[in-house]
């Protein structure tokens, strides 16, 4: 039986984050045909129980604490010292946090322990850690091309100093995730729009696949009782820079001009770990927030419209998709439904200016019949394209090319050198 083993910087569970949402989703698929096993770090030492909850998926866990996470002496040293890597290199301070030396002592532990077809990377700064793993085939999978999330923050950045470290950080990141590209097998996009752009970029025909996002369409259902008149929701990881920004924009340039149609609108913000800058939005009558919660869903589907009012971003809003797959009537800008193939007018409405986004809106809360046909659309859409039954049979057809190819690689490596591998 094929073997992989994922590596991710971060436990997927629980799956409170868009990215940790594919990881897990990915497990539960590749388990029903493969032998999985996990790589993952914790953020905190009381996270260990929680990795039973991967068992039924992964032959193996191996896990690491996060070299931060140890003591508030270790959080403040790293702190420090990971600041100052990433003012002098130009690259985020995250990928220092989580790619430290335990991640490639971990994967090289893993990888010695037992042989793996395929062993799989999350993000770019994970390349180094990439090194220490044995494995026929090597792959990347890139959640987001952050080279373009850093330029569109760029175009939407007013302050000298901001606008200085943006393009710093961009010219760092791209030049370096450029070549980790070069350093594995294949990348991995969970976008058609991605996997172009990083074969441009990387300049190797064939060098990325389109892996299919999944949504759980069976736990993520329609549910039309107790709506909210005039309710808005916003659904997404709140310590994301893309979504912070997304939320004040919003609240600042567009719901006013909402207000001053439909006097009781009400904004509902549901996601995890809400930055002081998020907090203060909330005035806990027009503008209410639920940090943190264990099941989105109820809060989503009493509220009559999803926003996703994203100026800056990458990869595919899973957010979104699950959103829709609960039927909810979607106004969301361009760059937010970036690398999904739902249809504008159909699927979902789209407003790109402060004013063609509140217009939009203040139509689906006008029009409840009108957002209940578009719900039912972006469900349908849902199911269509991104459900377990619609991408199951095209993800383990992936990963059996991809453990094919690692067989050729070493075929061919054995035959040139004339020694075993």
């Amino acid at each position: 039986m094929t073997k992989i083993l994922l590596v991710k910087p971060i436990m997927p569970y629980p799956p409170d984050q868009g990215t940790k949402v594919v990881t897990l989703n990915l497990l539960k698929v590749l388990s029903r045909h493969f032998e999985v096993s996990l790589v993952c770090g914790l953020l905190d030492k009381r996270d260990a129980p929680k990795v039973e909850e991967l068992r039924s998926y992964c032959k193996k866990v191996y896990t690491f604490l996060l070299p931060n996470r140890k003591s508030l002496f270790h959080s403040a040293y790293y702190k420090g010292l990971n600041s100052l890597r990433a003012m002098f290199s130009g690259f985020p301070i995250e990928s220092y946090y989580l790619a430290p030396p335990e991640l490639s002592r971990t994967v090289a532990e893993a990888t010695r322990s037992s042989a793996y077809d395929i062993v799989q990377f999350d993000y770019w700064y994970t390349a180094d850690a990439a090194r220490f793993a044995e494995a026929d085939c090597k792959i990347l999978l890139e959640h987001d091309v952050d080279f373009l999330r850093y330029q569109r923050r760029l175009v939407v950045t007013d302050g000298f100093w901001e606008r200085h470290e943006i393009e710093k950080t961009l010219s760092a990141v791209r030049n370096r995730e450029v070549r980790a590209y070069s350093e594995f097998d294949r990348v991995l996009a969970l976008s058609e729009t991605d996997s172009i752009l990083i074969e441009k970029l990387a300049g190797i025909k064939g060098i990325s696949r389109h892996l299919p996002v999944m949504v759980d369409c069976e736990k993520f259902v329609p549910d039309s009782r107790g709506k909210i008149p005039s309710s808005i929701v916003f659904l997404g990881a709140l310590d994301a820079d893309f979504n912070v920004d997304a939320l004040i924009f919003f609240c600042e340039t567009i719901f006013p001009l909402i207000l001053g149609e439909i006097a009781d609108a009400r904004l509902f913000i549901v996601g995890r770990r809400p930055p002081r800058r998020i907090q203060k939005l909330v005035d806990g009558r027009r503008i209410v927030l639920f940090a943190d919660v264990e099941d989105v869903a109820p809060y989503v589907t009493r509220c009559m419209v999803q926003v996703v009012p994203l100026r800056f971003g990458g990869g595919v809003r899973i957010r979104m998709l699950e959103g829709m797959a609960m039927g909810m009537a979607v106004v969301s800008t361009t760059i937010g439904m970036d690398g999904v193939a739902a249809r504008p007018g159909r699927d979902l409405l789209l407003g790109d200016t402060p004013q063609e986004f509140a217009t939009r809106v203040i139509e689906l809360l006008r029009s409840p019949v009108l957002g209940r046909r578009l719900g039912e659309r972006a469900r349908q859409f849902v199911t269509e394209n991104h459900s377990v039954t619609a991408v199951e049979n095209k993800i383990v057809t992936l990963y059996e090319e991809l453990r094919k190819q690692g067989e050729e690689k070493r075929a061919y490596i054995e035959q040139k050198t004339g020694k075993r591998i």
